[in-house]
Order: C-alpha cells, then sequence, then structure tokens
C-alpha cells in the first residue's frame, strides 16, 4: 500500500512594510481614544435599544440582507482560500474577518428565527457548521500572525 504525504504549505516571507513615520505614535494614540470612545458610547447603546427596540419589526429588504451577508462571507473564504494557495500570511486578515462574519450569521439565525423547528434548525446549523468553521477561520488567522513575529 502506497501512501502520499500532502504537500507542505510553504509560507513566503511578507515583505510588506509600514513607513517609519514620527506622526505614528499620534495616529496610535489618538485611535486609541476613538476606539476607546465607540466602545463607551456602545455598550449604554446596546442597553438602551435592547430596553426600547420592539420585540418585532417587519424589513423590506430582508432577502437582501441575508444574501449580502452570505456574500460576505463567501468572499472572505475566497480571498482567503486565494492568499493561503499563494503562501501570503495576509491571509490572515480575510480569515478573522470570515470567523466574524459566520459568527454574526449563527447570532442572528438563532435570534431571529422562528420558535419550533426554525430555532432548533438555527441552532443546530449554528453548532454544527458555522460556529465550528468561525473557530477554524479564526486558528487560522492567529497561527498566520504567529508566524509573522
Amino acid at each position: 500500500m502506497q501512501t502520499h504525504a500532502l504537500p507542505v504549505l510553504r509560507l513566503r516571507p511578507l515583505r510588506l512594510r509600514l513607513p517609519d513615520l514620527p506622526a505614528q505614535p499620534v495616529l496610535l494614540r489618538r485611535a486609541r481614544l476613538v476606539a476607546l470612545a465607540v466602545g463607551g458610547f456602545l455598550l449604554p447603546w446596546s442597553a438602551l435599544l435592547a430596553a426600547t427596540l420592539p420585540a418585532t419589526a417587519q424589513a423590506q429588504h430582508w432577502a437582501l440582507a441575508w444574501a449580502g451577508l452570505d456574500v460576505a462571507e463567501a468572499a472572505a473564504a475566497l480571498v482567503t482560500a486565494v492568499l493561503l494557495s499563494r503562501g501570503d500570511r495576509r491571509a490572515s486578515l480575510p480569515a478573522a474577518a470570515a470567523g466574524t462574519l459566520l459568527l454574526i450569521d449563527a447570532w442572528f439565525d438563532v435570534c431571529t428565527s422562528a420558535p419550533g423547528a426554525g430555532h432548533a434548525m438555527a441552532l443546530a446549523e449554528a453548532g454544527c457548521v458555522e460556529l465550528p468553521l468561525a473557530a477554524a477561520a479564526w486558528w487560522v488567522a492567529i497561527v498566520l500572525t504567529r508566524q509573522t513575529r
């Protein structure tokens, strides 16, 4: 019986380097402040929305919203695959995006599903497909990020 080893993915060194700008510490400090402000605003805003939004709503572009999310997931997965096939460590970026999009998909599938069989199907899809794929995508992103150090 003959066995064949799978080809080893050889990653080329990443040649992108950010220019050394004297303003970088200032930009990073401002970015940190903006992130802090956004996070500080969104936490109480989320609590307000949870308390005041109606339990149900009718969306006119429901199909477009879901199709758009699935297209974004597909694009992130395909870009990840292309970059991995080229041995490009920047595949960590679309892989992280794909994992996040899959988590969002699972969340909204479960939260917007109809009671009964629809909810059971959404839970099964989230637990057996979307969340494991999200974890795998984040694993790829983490492994590639660690290799660039």
